[in-house]
């Protein structure tokens, strides 16, 4: 093996491995912005739980407040669906992507990464 189909190949690696780190970074993103909507949710949830129970007990109970709310929480499911969804698209491209990777025939005598 030339020097130069060397380098080639070790250029190959690290494009790969920026590409699976980026890849990784960006899945990595989404979870931490699928988990601050989810803590959204469960205040909204909290906030509702504790008018019902207020309008149940018969305390001062806003009616617009418990509509407010319920359409807080109809929307972040909806961005919560949103972002699993990309989620679930962004983990089935990766491992599309190291599938196919690892498919690949290795050359004899060069280790191959482990995913």
């Amino acid at each position: 093996m030339t020097k130069s189909t060397l380098f080639d190949r070790l250029n190959q690696e690290l494009a790969d491995f920026g590409k699976k780190a980026q890849a990784a970074l960006d899945e990595g993103k989404l979870q931490i912005e699928l988990l601050r909507y989810r803590r959204k949710q469960d205040n909204a949830a909290r906030d509702l739980g504790l008018l019902v129970h207020r309008r149940e007990r018969g305390g001062d109970f806003e009616q617009r407040r418990m509509d407010a709310l319920l359409l807080r929480l109809d929307d972040l499911g909806k961005e919560i669906s949103r972002l699993e969804g990309q989620i679930a698209e962004a983990r089935s491209q990766r491992a599309a992507s190291g599938a196919g990777a690892q498919g690949a025939p290795a050359e004899p005598g060069v280790p191959t990464a482990a995913p």
